[in-house]
């Protein structure tokens, strides 16, 4: 990946005028993970942790998507501390960093502890499985099929696909998250898991957001990240969304993932088979190997997220307040995927209105407008762009508050948090 032209020290940034409550919690290697409590877990290759060698409790899983037979599982259960975010929780969502070899998965829950001291039900925030081998040639336990999990909303707490929202009068001041891992009985294969973060924010109103954030780079700052279109997908996998619009949030993460250098591609013996009449196989690979089975797409956020760790890469999501924050990781090296929805008057410059849309961060221009790499462009040619800052930011932080990935290889470091403001990477 390219140097960023012009990249200026995070520590010389001002803290945002907008001090909305997020958080994001991150246990990321053995060591932190040891802050958890463990239950048939040891510690694995890479600072992960992994299912014990022999023994441990043994869970059967019925696949919804898969044959309707169930398969016995030994699992192993990662459980964090309790967080005290100091604020009343109105949405979280929890991603994580896991690898599954075939026949394995895992399961990653969150809770909330209310102020009468009550904690909400676990909720499943997702059922992960890197691969798809769902019938292996040898006669083994095949992958599941990954997916969220319809119907958990309760008295507390409604759950949309991977968003955890808090009831009014329920709203949790601490939270823990759950990890499972799961492989066949009697299998030496297990799961990986080396790292979960968990991003927690109070309710953001439209309101919050009063005006433009300072350009505070004061220069141009530019990353090399290749430009894919989404649009030259249509029709290709229909199984899978058939490319398009609906192919955003894979497109997006293929864009920022192939900025790193070729050691973070799919390899191309898993590309072999991938039809992509206009090319970028990649990202079809992608759309496919995100899919969520009862979300029936693939732009699931921390399947994205998940989805880039197998490729060596840390991830994670979260909300970032202002694009003032943004810079901070453009001139560190590190691009993002955002998420937005808009009129097409509210932001005129990219000639489309949308009802959800993920685009990628990629720099800035010396006046501080955002550089921006829109999948949902007719050619990769078409793709990169620049977006007026007022518009951007205004559309970025209503429609979504701010939801972002945080994708990079673990030698590039993220930016320091800025002071004044809880610590949201």
């Amino acid at each position: 990946m390219a140097a960023p032209v012009g990249a200026a020290s995070a520590a010389a940034a001002e803290p945002p005028a907008d001090d909305a409550k997020i958080t994001t919690t991150h246990w990321d290697g053995v060591d932190d993970l040891r802050d958890g409590a463990w239950d048939n877990l040891r510690p694995g290759a890479g600072g992960t942790l992994v299912v014990r060698d022999a023994g441990g409790p043994v869970a059967p899983y019925t696949d919804p998507f898969g044959d309707g037979e169930p398969v016995e599982y030994e699992t192993g259960t990662w459980t964090s501390p309790v967080v005290e975010t100091g604020y009343a929780i109105d949405e979280a969502v929890t991603s994580w960093n896991a690898t599954t070899p075939t026949g394995t998965w895992v399961e990653v829950e969150f809770r909330g502890r209310k102020a009468d001291g009550a904690w909400t039900k676990w909720f499943v925030m997702g059922r992960w499985a890197s691969g798809d081998d769902f019938a292996p040639a040898d006669g083994s336990v095949g992958d599941i099929h990954r997916t969220s999990v319809d119907g958990q909303n309760d008295d507390d707490a409604y759950l949309f696909t991977d968003t955890y929202v808090a009831k009014s009068g329920h709203e949790p001041e601490a939270y823990q998250a759950r990890v499972t891992l799961h492989r066949p009985a009697g299998s030496d294969a297990t799961p990986r898991l080396a790292a979960v973060s968990t991003m927690t924010n109070e309710y953001l109103p439209s309101s919050r957001y009063t005006g433009t954030s300072d350009f505070t780079l004061g220069r141009q700052v530019e990353l090399d990240v290749p430009g894919y279109s989404q649009l030259t997908h249509i029709g290709e996998y229909p199984d899978f969304g058939g490319g398009g619009q609906v192919w955003c949030s894979p497109t997006s993460t293929t864009m920022i993932q192939y900025s790193y250098g070729r050691k973070h591609h799919v390899p191309a013996a898993e590309l072999a088979g991938i039809e992509a009449p206009a090319g970028d196989p990649q990202v079809d690979y992608a759309a496919i190997n995100t899919w969520d089975y009862t979300y029936e797409g693939s732009g699931n956020w921390p399947f994205n997220t998940a989805y880039a760790h197998r490729f060596g890469l840390e991830s994670f999501v979260t909300r970032l307040r202002s694009l003032a924050e943004a810079e901070q990781f453009v001139a560190a090296g590190i691009p993002l995927v955002v998420s937005i929805n808009f009129d097409e008057a509210e932001m005129p410059e990219a000639g489309y209105g949308t009802d959800g849309h993920l685009v990628t961060v990629v720099g800035f221009t010396a006046d501080g407008d955002p550089v921006i790499n829109d999948p949902n462009k007719a050619t990769n040619a078409d793709v990169r762009n620049v977006y007026t800052r007022e518009n951007f930011e205004r559309v970025w932080q209503t429609s979504t508050d701010g939801l972002t990935y945080v994708i990079h290889p673990h030698h590039v470091r993220l930016p320091r948090h800025l002071p004044g403001v809880t610590p949201n990477w």
